[in-house]
């Protein structure tokens, strides 16, 4: 192997860097890693900083042959899909733990810090909130600080000096880079690459079993954030539909064959035709405004309030009036919604529609069908029988719990004669089996209730555990009827959010909460937890929603009317002025100290002797300088060690 000369080893202080900078953009990704790579990354960080420390070699070809072939059978292994996105991360990653345990000259630090730069950036593939951008931040200081410590030379106690470099760099950088993310053509960004099936999020399923939406209880994962335009209606009129379920076997509800009329009919926002089936009319009240940024759910359905009118490109409303967008959601999206929560919903039912709403198995839950036999014999009316069914869920031991009992055969009979416990997918499964075996039209609903208020930032926060199921039912006259039994049972699940209620649930000896109230009680970690949501939030908006239509609307406020002279004006001052800002660092930073006489008297002495083909080289020690120049020129050899001498002292 050829050696590698002093002046071209790697500074101390870059390798110093070098090393924490590969901790720092490696470990975001350690989530999404196989074991198998884990190992091969933990063994070169610790191999070549025993190298650094001097007590171990550089490794031989063979132990870095094995470490390749320990992380390709470790990306085999682990992603089923070679050509996924996250085994080629995972690649990347390896590619830039070998490197660094062969880092031996510079050229290859700075092949390294590269690598790191892209290493950096794939994290955004994946995650791309404020707290992601700030982490990454700090990984790509460090990187930038181990380059200049490549260039710059110095010992490892010099690192930080190249880290505050690094610092300076970035800074100056920051105005031109406004600049040209408020002008720049929007393109979609980098993380617009959609991730695998398998790395969907936390939230909905295209079909419903009890105890899935139980589950979704138990987590506090982000659902999605809203602005209102004007005032937050109260938390028992915040029904966010999501999807709609018409078929039930087995104990599970799906809305059905697909392709399926309901599916295919779509009205999208700016189609100048407006379906029949969408109620218009004059109307009284204003319709409620509001912005929503949605999280990646991996699926094409967004959330909003009924009757929604989507005002958004690319989002559109179904036939069974949920918002849909016209692909699947795999990065933050915000969108803009007007809702007429009191419109009344296909007044006049179709036929093909009457028949899929009163579906059923031809057999089954025998108990549940003599029950509402003898009710509906008794309450012909279907709004008397809807009142009937509420109140026996409201005067019957019926318990609302996150934590219901298994249920197998007949399930609804299980439920309503047996355990008479279970979560808000229960009460609405089975009070829509019960009104479609009376003959009445009725379907499941999907979604969310409630949300928590942000009051540092006039918005609602809405979390997974949010995530509820309620009942439609359609009432001659009247169209689809919002029917929630939860609210018949849990009345305080609906007045007061998901949240109170599983602490109540908690504090009963339920489940463990997932935000205790204790915390809760302290107003310091309340107002801190608004305060970083509320910046979370403005970020969300501000940057990852700036697409071409946000942009537009800036430029048209700033510069009034858009055309390409106005818009070039207008980058072309904001770049010089930002250039002139980054210009400033350097007039009004530290000047740099005036150096010691007799560092001087040594550059002076440099500089005279490589005007005779003798300059000082890289690295090269100020008493070796000497002895060599003390060799050459025996008469000044005295003077010239002298001063070698005192500069070793320092």
């Amino acid at each position: 192997m050829k050696r590698v000369g002093a002046q071209d080893a790697v500074p101390g202080a870059a390798l110093v860097l070098l090393l924490v900078a590969h901790g720092a953009a490696v470990l975001p990704h350690v989530p999404r890693l196989s074991p198998w790579i884990l190992l091969v990354w933990v063994l070169c960080v610790l191999w070549r900083t025993q190298v650094f420390r001097g007590n171990w070699n550089f490794p031989p070809t063979w132990v870095k042959a094995l470490l390749v072939i320990l992380a390709a059978l470790g990306v085999g292994l682990a992603y089923p899909q070679p050509f996924a996105l996250e085994p080629a991360v995972a690649l990347l990653v390896v590619a830039f733990s070998l490197k660094l345990l062969e880092t031996r000259a510079r050229r290859d630090a700075v092949v390294v810090v590269m690598q790191g730069y892209f290493v950096v950036a794939c994290e955004f593939l994946f995650e791309q909130s404020m707290t992601t951008a700030l982490r990454q931040l700090l990984a790509v200081t460090l990187l930038t600080g181990a380059l200049v410590a490549v260039h710059q030379g110095g010992s490892a106690r010099s690192a930080l000096a190249s880290l505050r470099t690094a610092t300076v760099l970035l800074l100056q950088a920051v105005p031109l880079t406004v600049v040209m993310f408020v002008f720049f053509p929007r393109i979609a960004p980098l993380w617009s690459v959609p991730l695998p099936e398998g790395a969907g999020r936390t939230g909905l399923a295209d079909s419903m079993s009890p105890g899935d939406i139980a589950r979704l209880g138990r987590s506090s994962e982000l659902a999605f954030r809203v602005e209102f335009d004007g005032a937050v209606p109260p938390p028992s009129a915040l029904y966010w539909r999501v999807l709609t379920y018409s078929d039930y076997e087995d104990g599970t509800w799906s809305p059905g064959p697909r392709p399926h009329l309901a599916q295919r009919l779509v009205h999208w926002a700016g189609s100048p035709l407006v379906p029949d089936w969408i109620p218009e009319g004059p109307e009284a009240r204003a319709p409620i405004r509001y912005a929503v940024v949605a999280e990646p759910s991996f699926r094409p359905w967004l959330y909003a309030l009924d009757l929604p009118q989507p005002l958004s490109a690319g989002t559109g409303i179904g036939r069974d009036f949920r918002l849909v967008a016209r692909e699947a959601v795999t990065t933050r999206l915000r969108y803009e919604v007007a809702s007429r929560p009191w419109a009344r919903l296909d007044e006049t039912l179709p036929d093909w529609l009457r028949r899929r709403e009163t579906r059923l198995p031809p057999d089954g839950d025998p108990r549940t069908r003599a029950l509402v036999a003898e009710l509906a014999e008794r309450h012909r009316e279907p709004r008397a029988l809807v009142v009937a069914l509420l109140r026996r869920f409201r005067e019957e031991p019926f318990v609302y719990t996150l934590s219901p009992p298994t249920l197998s055969g007949d399930r609804i009979d299980g439920f309503l004669f047996e355990t008479r416990a279970g979560f808000c997918a229960h009460f609405a499964g089975a009070f829509v089996y019960m009104m479609r075996i009376a003959g009445v039209p009725a379907r499941v609903v999907a979604g969310y209730q409630g949300g928590e208020a942000n009051p540092l930032a006039d918005h609602l926060v809405v979390r997974q555990y949010d995530a509820h199921a309620w009942s439609e039912v359609w009432l001659e006259g009247e169209g689809w009827v919002r029917v929630d039994p939860t609210a018949a049972v849990a009345p305080g699940r609906i007045e007061q959010g998901a949240e109170a209620s599983l602490a109540r649930e908690a504090a009963a000896g339920g489940v463990s909460p997932f935000r205790g109230e204790f915390w809760r009680s302290l107003s310091w970690v309340m107002d801190a937890a608004y305060f970083l949501d509320s910046l979370e939030h403005r970020w969300n908006v501000l940057v990852l929603s700036y697409d071409a239509d946000s942009q537009s609307r800036l430029l048209q406020r700033l510069l009034g009317e858009i055309t390409p002279l106005r818009v070039g004006i207008a980058a072309g001052g904001a770049g010089v002025l930002a250039v002139l800002l980054s210009s400033m660092a350097g007039w009004i930073g530290p000047r740099p100290r005036r150096r010691p006489p007799i560092l001087r008297l040594h550059d002076a002495l440099g500089a005279a002797f490589a005007g005779v083909g003798m300059p000082r080289r890289l690295m090269e020690s100020p008493r070796a300088y000497g002895r060599r120049l003390a060799r050459s020129h025996p008469a000044q050899a005295e003077d010239i060690l002298r001063l070698a001498e005192l500069l070793d002292q320092r």
